[in-house]
């Protein structure tokens, strides 16, 4: 495995392949970010897997996820989304599920 600075300037860890492993692509903690919500919003897809499944990924397991290589992952979702690769759409899903929760208990920030 090697380390390399991805366009976000975030460290990813690469596989020979080039598919990206790490805590960022827990697909569980991933299908809790990637909401339903977030994804009408961001997307014209209502739900992770027909994402996925509409780039040709069939995703099971962590290791399929693990399997996806980064720059086709970067790829799709530069072509459908605003984003311009998976990092950042991940990152924004992370702050659209906090403000979610935040909301979801009338959280006032001061």
């Amino acid at each position: 495995m090697k380390t390399i600075e991805t366009q976000s300037d975030q460290s990813s860890l690469l596989t020979e392949d080039g598919s990206v492993i790490g805590l960022r692509d827990d697909l569980d903690l991933i299908k809790n970010y990637l909401t339903p919500a977030f994804l009408k919003k961001h997307t014209v897809f209502t739900s992770l897997e027909d994402f996925l499944q509409s780039a040709g990924f069939s995703v099971s397991t962590q290791q399929d996820f693990e399997l996806i290589p980064a720059t086709v992952m970067d790829a799709w979702v530069l072509q459908n989304s605003k984003f311009l690769n998976w990092s950042e759409m991940v990152s924004a899903a992370g702050d659209f599920y906090f403000d979610t929760q935040m909301k979801a208990i009338k959280f006032k920030s001061i």
